[in-house]
């Protein structure tokens, strides 16, 4: 049973290890430096006026995310472990659920997606964030796709 809970920058450390490889390499193409170093700046980050949250199973993380203000824009962030598979459907569910709760929160929500990510892109899309086109951003000029949804705040 996916249950969900606020993140503490420490629940970076439980997750690190268990991402799956497409959100590890994501992590480092955008060159925010290593990943656990950058989970929990992220964490930080959206403690710090927005929010950080832990969807658990069994007391295992599944994923970890979060919205990190910036004036008016809020950044939205993912990552997650395999198991995210086997809770798709309360998944998608929670994850929507979330992205309404910021749109009432951000006049824009936006980022930046590895344009390699086809999963996240299909993801994204889904929650209907409009997908650009892939561009320059990351390390060594890595190609990500900016997402973004306005909001109603």
């Amino acid at each position: 049973m996916l249950t969900f809970r606020f993140a503490e920058p420490d629940d970076a450390d439980l997750i690190a290890p268990m991402l799956r490889r497409n959100d590890a390499l994501e992590v480092i193409r955008a060159g925010h430096g290593h990943i656990l170093p950058a989970m929990r700046r992220s964490v930080a980050e959206s403690r710090n006026g927005g929010m950080a949250g832990l969807f658990l199973d069994d007391g295992q993380p599944v994923a970890l995310f979060g919205i990190a203000p910036k004036m008016d824009v809020g950044i939205p962030w993912l990552v997650g472990t395999d198991a995210i598979s086997r809770h798709q459907k309360v998944f998608l569910r929670e994850t929507r659920f979330w992205v309404d709760q910021w749109r009432q929160q951000h006049a824009l929500l936006m980022n930046h997606v590895d344009a390699r990510y086809t999963g996240a892109i299909r993801w994204l899309s889904w929650l209907d964030f409009t997908i650009g086109a892939p561009q320059p951003h990351g390390l060594d000029g890595a190609m990500f796709c900016r997402f973004e949804m306005k909001g109603f705040a």
